[in-house]
């Protein structure tokens, strides 16, 4: 049965999110792994080295590992909410729905289009911080209206909560279906800032994505169009995609995924994509490819392969590490900021070129002119943030 046959999970309320870890046993190991990569000998070799390893294409991860990567999420929304939408006079109009950041692909917005339901377009953020050149649309209306992500309504400025206080009084008094998303880390926010969960509802958030999940969803994904496809370990060959026959994973790459990237997809998904080597012109001179040719029974030769590296490791800079912490903190809470919007809910960041900073290490990326945490490093953004005792998002 593919992952479209089985009947989708639905979300659960928010507080019941158990983001996987690694068993006990397994972290040992991994931290013997780390000992051993320190004083690593000359004759400890990898099934094929980075040598004989190119960085694959953005091409040929989108035609292999294709966006979106919201995609498992929509019929599990939509089974959680089917029910409430076909009810005519529900006991609450309104459903929140918070997700963790990164969802760069949106769900909600994605969801809304599938279903052909009306979507609330945010206001732009240059005028939150003049709110009285802001008039709220009319939200009266028929079939469901769904703001997608609420932290586009403010701003953590003096003057930027005033429309997101106005939106919810709206709301209070709305007699019409409707369902408001919200970025996790915002949700907190809004909730101690605004008494936003005296407005909405308790919220409800996806079932973490455990290790034979992903298994299965990326599994699916790379073979939709992409049959002959190994994705295979550099370090010793093995398929990634091998399942036992009593249907256990093969390997333990999707333990390890599912717990680096707290069962998120998106985070899963980018984690994944850059994982992923294609070999050089060079594949006939791995050292050990008569190995394989014996314990496999496809030649590597006659296959698409695709090697599977270690997941990446993220570390914060050293320097202005303060600075570094509260400019992602600003992003988490918000999403997507330009450098304008940056510097009037974090003032400091005009006196320090951090920012620069946190993009060349793979911290922040840009879109378009916005700045944005990148999602592979939110996990280990998010232990920073708790290390240096931020309040964090809670699902």
């Amino acid at each position: 049965m593919t992952v479209a046959q089985k009947k989708p999970l639905t979300f659960a309320p928010l507080g019941n999110y158990h983001a996987p870890t690694l068993p006990a046993v397994d972290a040992m190991q991994a931290l013997a792994l780390r000992l051993r990569k320190l004083f690593k000998q000359p004759n400890d070799k990898p099934f094929i080295s980075d040598d004989h390893l190119q960085r694959s294409t953005q091409k040929m991860l989108d035609d292999i590992v294709a966006p979106p990567a919201c995609a498992p999420l929509l019929g599990e929304l939509q089974a959680t909410l089917q029910d409430w939408i076909a009810t005519p006079a529900p006991t609450s109009w309104l459903k929140t729905v918070v997700l963790p950041p990164g969802d760069h692909n949106s769900l909600m917005e994605a969801w809304a289009h599938q279903q052909g339901h009306q979507l609330l377009a945010p206001p732009d953020r240059n005028a939150l911080v003049a709110p009285a050149s802001i008039e709220l649309p009319d939200l009266a209306g028929h079939g469901v209206l769904v703001i997608p992500r609420l932290e586009r309504w403010f701003l953590r400025h003096r003057n930027g909560l005033t429309l997101v206080r106005a939106l919810l009084d709206r709301l209070d008094t709305l007699n019409r279906h409707c369902v408001i998303g919200c970025n996790s880390w915002a949700w907190e926010f809004l909730d101690k800032a605004v008494g936003a969960g005296m407005v909405l509802p308790a919220g409800v958030t996806f079932q973490a994505f455990d290790a034979m999940r992903l298994h299965d969803w990326l599994s699916e994904l790379a073979h939709a169009d992409h049959g002959g496809m190994r994705f295979r370990l550099s370090t010793t060959g093995g398929d990634v995609m091998e399942i036992d026959d009593e249907g256990k994973l093969g390997h333990d790459f999707f333990v390890r995924l599912a717990a680096r990237s707290l069962g998120i997809p998106w985070v899963a998904w980018r984690l994944w994509r850059r994982s992923l080597r294609s070999g050089s012109q060079d594949d006939e001179e791995i050292d050990d490819i008569e190995k394989i040719k014996n314990e496999q029974a496809d030649i590597i030769g006659n296959e698409q392969t695709l090697w599977v590296i270690a997941l990446d490791e993220f570390s914060l800079p050293g320097s202005d590490n303060e600075v570094a912490l509260l400019v992602l903190h600003a992003l988490l809470l918000h999403g997507p900021l330009t450098l304008h919007e940056l510097r009037l809910v974090l003032p400091l960041v005009g006196q320090s070129n951090v920012l620069s900073t946190l993009v060349s290490t793979g911290f922040v990326e840009r879109m378009d002119d916005a700045y944005v945490c990148f999602p592979a490093a939110y996990p280990a953004i998010r232990s920073a943030l708790a290390t240096a005792g931020f309040s964090t998002d809670k699902l």
